[in-house]
């Protein structure tokens, strides 16, 4: 019975976790929508607006280097060049 009450207690906490992630994850995404320059050199473009409560710097700029590895992607493949993936910082 322990191990029931357990094994729910964990499902649980990880549904929690992963709901207050998508929900970080959402707010960070609506912030660089109208901070579009963040995604262009998501390491060093400095933030000035204050980061809505809800996500953090670091979410923002993993988001952003995440759409900004897309954005090489879809020009690579655009430009049909495969092989420059290797040159791509």
């Amino acid at each position: 019975m322990d191990d029931n009450h357990d094994l729910d207690r964990l499902a649980r906490s990880e549904l929690e976790r992963r709901e207050r992630r998508n929900v970080r994850d959402r707010v960070a995404r609506a912030f660089l929508r109208s901070h579009p320059e963040i995604v262009d050199d998501p390491d060093h473009c400095k933030i000035s607006d204050p980061v809505p409560e809800g996500t953090t710097e670091a979410a923002v700029r993993a988001v952003a280097r995440h759409y900004h590895r897309m954005r090489i992607v879809r020009r690579l493949l655009k430009e049909g060049s495969i092989a420059s993936l290797e040159e791509a910082p």
